[in-house]
C-alpha cells in the first residue's frame, strides 16, 4: 500500500514518509536526530533507547555482506529481549555520536529518562509543525514513530510480518505470530537482503556484486570508508583460517603479520604478509580498487589477495618479477618521502632522479620539460652525462610528436626498439634493456617526462608500470603544489580573465535555460580531484538549479545552503570539466566568476612566469567558444593580517585548510547552521570522524594563533 505524501498522516492515521522527513529536518541537535531515527528507523521505544549502550551493537556476516544488529535488553535487565536491525546509516550515526561524546562501551548511549526521550520527540514534532505549517505533526509521539517503522517494513518493503515481529516490539502482531512458523536471525537477514532496506551492497551499482565476490576463488575483503573490514569471502577465510565473523568489524591492521608494519590501504599493488589464525605469516600480493563515490559520499575499497610465489625453480621468473615489484614499491616510498621535504622545482627533480637511479635494476634517470615549441629540454639527470640526457630529450620530443611518448591516461610508455633511442644511450656506462617514459602529470597539467633506463630482463611488467605511473603522478602533484604555494606567497601575480559562451559549461547552459545569474563565493578542494563550488544564485529557484545539476555530467551533487530571499547560496560538488576547475588544474587560483545571460566570465591568478599561451590553449581545448579578455600583472597589497595568515598556512595542513574553509563557506559556524557536520562530510567525501578530526585540529590552531598574537 502506497502511503500518502499529503499532510502528516496517511489515510489510516499513520505517519507519512514526507512527514517523517520533516521531523528529521526539525531536529536541531544530534541527540534529537538520533532519538528520532532510533524510533522511526529501528523501531525502539523510549525505555529501550534509555537502556542502550555501545556494547549492545553487534555485526553478523552473510554471503552478501555484513549486517548491523542491536541486542535490545529486556526491561528487567535479564538477558536480551530481541535483536533489532540497524540500517548502515543509523549505525554510522550512532558510531559518530559515541565518538563525539566519548561514551564508554558500558555507558548509556542517551543517558536520560524514558519520559525525557518522549519529550524530545514532542519538542521536535512541535518544531516540525511550525516549520511546514502542518498541525497534525504536533501530535506525533514515539509510539507513532515505531508504528511508522512497522508500516514501512510491511506495506512499503513487503517484508514477512514474522520478521517484523522478530525485530520489533509491537504487541499488535502477537496474535498473528501464533499462526506462523517461528523465525531465527538467519531468516531475518535473508528477508532483509532480498528487500530494498538499506544494507550491504545497496550503494553498489550491481546488487549481485556481493554474491559474485562470495563465489570467486581469490581471497577478497571489502573495507568500509572508515577503513574497517565490512565483508570477507570464503577464499579469505580459507587462506587465513579465520571465520567470517572473526574478520568483519576489525581494523585492517589486524589482518597483517605483527612484523609487517603499517600498510597504506590507499596505495597501489604491494607485497604484504597476512596473519593466519594461528599467528603464522603468509606472503601475498595485495591489489586494491576503490569503490566509486556516489552522491557525494566516498566509498570503501575492494581488496584482493593473491598468494605469493614459492621457492621452486620453475617459479624463479615470478620471484624475479616480484623482486622488481618490491624494489619499485621501495623506490616509490623513498621518493615520496623526499618529495615532502622539497621546497622548489629544482629540489624535486634532483631528489627524484637520485632516488630512482640508486635502485636496482634502474640504470639511470632523467627529467625533461616541455617547451612552447613542443620540444623537450633536460632539466635533471643521474647515472648519465648531460650530452646523453640531451639526446634522450630529443628522442622523447619525437615520441611526443608521434603520439607514442606520453599517454593521456598516465600509463607508462615503454620504448625498447627505437634505433634513435639506442643511439642516444650508446655512450652510457650501462646499456638499458628498455626505457620507461613516465608523464609527470597532475590534473590537466603536464610538467614533463621522467625517463627511467632499466636493465630488467623481459621489460617492465604491468604492476611495475602502475607503480611508476603512480610515481609520475606524485611528482606532478608535488610540482603543482609548489607552483601554487609560490603563487600564494608572490608579491605580484599575473591576472587572466577569460570569457566563454560554451554550453559545455554547466553554468552557461543553466543561465540560458533558467534565465539565472551566478556568482562564485569560494572554491574548496574535495576528494578524488573534485572541487566544492559555493555559488550565489539569482533569478531562479534553488530547486530548479539543483534539479538541473542532477542531470549534468560535470556536477556530482548540489544542495541549498542558505536562502537569502532574492538570492540563494548553493553548494556544487564539481567532478568534471568546468571553467574554474580547468583553470585551477592549469595552475591558477580562481578569484572570481560571474555568469549572466549565458556569458561566463572567470578570473584567475598565475605566477608571473606562466606561459599564457599554454594556459589559453588548455582552456580553449575544453571550452572552444572562449576568449582571453584581460591580461595584467598586479601587485598584491600588503595587509596587516598577512603575518597572521602566513603563520596559519605554515601550521595548517592542506586538508585542515580545505575542511575549515568548506565548513565556513557552508555555514557550519552560523546559527542556525547552514550545514550539519554529516552533510559537510558527505560533500567533501570523507567520514564524519575524519571531518571532525581535521576540523577540531584546524580550529585549535586558528584559536592558538589568534590568542598568542593578542598576548604578544
Amino acid at each position: 500500500m502506497q502511503a500518502s505524501t499529503q499532510g502528516g498522516r496517511s489515510g489510516r492515521g499513520g505517519l507519512t514518509t514526507a512527514a517523517y522527513e520533516h521531523l528529521r529536518q526539525a531536529a536541531e541537535t544530534y541527540r534529537e536526530v538520533l532519538v528520532v531515527r532510533l524510533c522511526g528507523e529501528v523501531g525502539l521505544r523510549p525505555p529501550e533507547i534509555g537502556r542502550l549502550s555501545p556494547d549492545d551493537f553487534e555485526r553478523r556476516a552473510t554471503g552478501n555482506g555484513t549486517h548491523h544488529l542491536l541486542a535490545v535488553s529486556a526491561a528487567d535487565g535479564d538477558g536480551t529481549a530481541r535483536h533489532a536491525y540497524l540500517p548502515p546509516t543509523v549505525r554510522s550515526a550512532v558510531r559518530r555520536y559515541v565518538n563525539e561524546h566519548d561514551i564508554a562501551d558500558n555507558e548509556r548511549l542517551i543517558d536520560v529518562t524514558p519520559r525525557r526521550i518522549q519529550m524530545i520527540v514532542s519538542e521536535v514534532a512541535d518544531r516540525a509543525a511550525e516549520m511546514v505549517g502542518d498541525e497534525d505533526l504536533r501530535t506525533v509521539s514515539s509510539r507513532d514513530l515505531c508504528r511508522y517503522y512497522a508500516r514501512q517494513l510491511v506495506h512499503e518493503e513487503g517484508i514477512d510480518p514474522r520478521v517484523v515481529l522478530e525485530v520489533g516490539p509491537w504487541e499488535g502482531l502477537e496474535s498473528l505470530s501464533q499462526h506462523l512458523d517461528p523465525v531465527d536471525t538467519d531468516v531475518v537477514l535473508d528477508a532483509l537482503e532480498r528487500s530494498a532496506v538499506a544494507g550491504p551492497g545497496q550503494g553498489w551499482d550491481h546488487p549481485e556484486l556481493g554474491r559474485a565476490l562470495d563465489t570467486v576463488d581469490l581471497p577478497v575483503v571489502v573495507l568500509d570508508r572508515d577503513g574497517q573490514v565490512d565483508y570477507a569471502n570464503d577464499g579469505f577465510a580459507a587462506l587465513t583460517g579465520y571465520a567470517r565473523d572473526e574478520v568483519t568489524g576489525r581494523d585492517t591492521s589486524g589482518l597483517y603479520a605483527d612484523d609487517q608494519g603499517a600498510v597504506d590501504e590507499g596505495a597501489g599493488p604491494a607485497r604484504v604478509r597476512l596473519r593466519r589464525s594461528g599467528g603464522d605469516p603468509v606472503p601475498v600480493h595485495r591489489f586494491a580498487a576503490r569503490i566509486p563515490s556516489k552522491h557525494g559520499v566516498s566509498g570503501g575499497e575492494v581488496v584482493v589477495f593473491a598468494e605469493a610465489a614459492g621457492t621452486t625453480a620453475d617459479e624463479g621468473r615470478d620471484q624475479a618479477a616480484s623482486g622488481r615489484l618490491s624494489t619499485a614499491i621501495e623506490v616509490l616510498g623513498e621518493t615520496t618521502e623526499a618529495l615532502s621535504a622539497a621546497s622548489n622545482r629544482s629540489e624535486v627533480v634532483s631528489a627524484v632522479c637520485e632516488r630512482v637511479a640508486a635502485a636496482d635494476p634502474y640504470a639511470f634517470t632523467w627529467i625533461g620539460s616541455a617547451t612552447r615549441d613542443g620540444s623537450v629540454v633536460s632539466s635533471a639527470w643521474n647515472g648519465i652525462d648531460e650530452s646523453t640526457a640531451e639526446r634522450l630529450a630529443a628522442v622523447a620530443a619525437d615520441a611526443r610528436g608521434g603520439g607514442a611518448g606520453l599517454d593521456d591516461d598516465l600509463r607508462v610508455t615503454e620504448v625498447d626498439r627505437s634505433e634513435a633511442l639506442q643511439a642516444a644511450v650508446e655512450e652510457a656506462e650501462t646499456t638499458p634493456t628498455a626505457i620507461a617514459c613516465v608523464p609527470l602529470t597532475y590534473g590537466d597539467t603536464t610538467h614533463g617526462v621522467l625517463g627511467i633506463g632499466t636493465t630488467a630482463e623481459g621489460g617492465i611488467g604491468s604492476e611495475e608500470r602502475e607503480l611508476l605511473a603512480s610515481l609520475g603522478w606524485q611528482v606532478g602533484q608535488a610540482l603543482t603544489h609548489i607552483e601554487r604555494r609560490n603563487l600564494l606567497l608572490a608579491d605580484s601575480v599575473l591576472e587572466l580573465e577569460f570569457q566563454t559562451q560554451s554550453e559545455a559549461a554547466f553554468f552557461v547552459a543553466a543561465s540560458r535555460q533558467l534565465g539565472a545569474s551566478f556568482e562564485l563565493q569560494g572554491l574548496v578542494p574535495g576528494e578524488n580531484q573534485s572541487l566544492l563550488y559555493f555559488v550565489l544564485v539569482r533569478d531562479t529557484t534553488p530547486d530548479e538549479v539543483v534539479s538541473l545539476a542532477d542531470d549534468a555530467d560535470s556536477i556530482e551533487s548540489a544542495r541549498l545552503i542558505r536562502d537569502y530571499g532574492e538570492s540563494h547560496l548553493v553548494e556544487f560538488v564539481v567532478a568534471g570539466e568546468e571553467p574554474a576547475t580547468t583553470l585551477t588544474e592549469l595552475g591558477g587560483q580562481v578569484t572570481e566568476f560571474t555568469v549572466e545571460d549565458g556569458i561566463h566570465a572567470v578570473t584567475a591568478e598565475f605566477t608571473t612566469e606562466t606561459d599564457v599561451r599554454a594556459v589559453f590553449n588548455g582552456f580553449q581545448s575544453t571550452f572552444s567558444d572562449s576568449n582571453l579578455t584581460s591580461k595584467q600583472e598586479v601587485e598584491r597589497s600588503v595587509q596587516t593580517t598577512e603575518g597572521f595568515r602566513r603563520s596559519l598556512e605554515d601550521d595548517l595542513t592542506d586538508k585542515q585548510q580545505s575542511v575549515l574553509r568548506a565548513a565556513y563557506l557552508a555555514g557550519y559556524f552560523e546559527w542556525p547552521r547552514g550545514s550539519t557536520a554529516e552533510e559537510l562530510a558527505d560533500s567533501i567525501g570523507v567520514s564524519s570522524p575524519t571531518l571532525h578530526n581535521h576540523l577540531r585540529k584546524a580550529q585549535q590552531k586558528v584559536l592558538t594563533a589568534f590568542f598568542e598574537n593578542i598576548d604578544a
